[in-house]
């Protein structure tokens, strides 16, 4: 019974303001910090539960940042890769604002996000052109240039995140 008790209780404690990732895909936490810039030194409290039960999905990482508001670019290379992430923002210990990437209508075209692989891209070679890629699939994730159209897959994505 004691161990039924101990499953309940909070893994990390409340933050007084900032903001959670939450329903993050099993793993992909370390990859959300990769985005985030978060390295070995760090100025707020960060929280990260890798792994832990869930009822709505198998497993889910969980990461909280003490006073740290995300921006529209990092959220939206967040939602590239775990767009069923739920971002929580607290403010005095309370959520102020609670939504889910997906519901966020992110478009599948987006810009500023990666750099494409293709060397001979406009994008590449110092033109005055925004970079523009297009959502092709999800899973795995596959992005096509519009300018050259160069199909960029998984792993080169996850690379520049």
């Amino acid at each position: 019974m004691s161990d039924e008790l101990n499953t309940q209780k909070m893994l990390v404690s409340k933050i007084p303001n900032g903001t959670v990732i939450d329903k993050i895909p099993g793993g992909k936490s370390l990859q959300i910090l990769k985005i985030l810039g978060i390295k070995d030194e760090v100025e707020n409290t960060i929280a990260v539960a890798i792994r832990v039960n869930s009822k709505s999905m198998k497993t889910k990482d969980i990461i909280k940042l003490k006073d740290r508001n995300l921006s529209i670019e990092e959220l939206k290379k967040i939602w590239l890769i775990a767009p069923q992430s739920k971002i929580s923002i607290i403010n005095n210990y309370k959520v102020n604002e609670q939504f889910t990437l997906s519901d966020k209508h992110f478009s599948n075209e987006f810009e500023g996000v990666l750099q494409c692989n293709n060397p001979t891209c406009a994008t590449n070679m110092n033109e005055p052109v925004v970079r523009q890629f297009y959502l092709m699939q999800r899973d795995p994730i596959l992005v096509r240039c519009l300018y050259c159209d160069r199909v960029m897959l998984e792993n080169n994505i996850r690379d520049q995140l």
